[in-house]
């Protein structure tokens, strides 16, 4: 009997707790939404965090902080925060648009490519957005495939150059030293 009362108040007191543990969640996470949308955005990174330690299977305030830190240009952390959301929900396209938007400023493009066409795929309200990205990421290829080129030019020029120069001074040694021991 006494067995019974204390797994009954143990019981008890462990759902008091986790009920507590909810709505401190749910107080953390409310104010980093709140300081989100007023723009202070180291502050709720860290009221985030706080509600992650109390819940960390909760993908939205991963979703929430990685959002934060996209307004800070913490693109690595963002795209680490995106990644645990869509690893336990690959469904969430807005999680995917953020991932891809921070890809493309760590200049992923690749990466930024394939997250946002698959958005455009299955979300097409969003979809100025993403084209807008989508044109980024074609002229900075360009960018890139032209600088490229440019540097293997540059690389043929300087080979030619060596080659050139080589050559008369091969010229200059036949002119120099051979010849003239020829008619002496």
């Amino acid at each position: 009997m006494k067995k019974t009362v204390f797994l009954l108040l143990v019981l008890l007191f462990a759902g008091v707790l986790k009920a507590q543990n909810v709505e401190q969640y749910k107080k953390y996470h409310d104010k980093g939404r709140m300081l989100i949308l007023e723009g202070k955005y180291e502050k709720a990174i860290g009221c985030l965090d706080s509600a992650i330690m109390i819940m960390p299977y909760y993908t939205t305030i991963f979703q929430d902080r990685g959002y934060a830190f996209m307004q800070l240009k913490k693109y690595d952390e963002a795209i680490a925060d995106f990644d645990h959301v869509l690893s336990r929900k690959p469904y969430m396209n807005e999680a995917r648009l953020q991932r891809g938007m921070a890809f493309f400023h760590t200049n992923q493009l690749d990466l930024a490519e394939y997250d946002l066409r698959q958005v455009a795929e299955t979300n097409p309200r969003k979809s100025h957005e993403i084209a807008m990205y989508l044109n980024y990421i074609e002229e900075e290829k360009a960018i890139e495939e032209q600088e490229l080129m440019e540097y293997h030019l540059a690389v043929q020029q300087q080979a030619e150059m060596e080659r050139i120069r080589r050559a008369r001074h091969r010229e200059e040694v036949i002119w120099n030293t051979v010849i003239p021991l020829a008619f002496w």
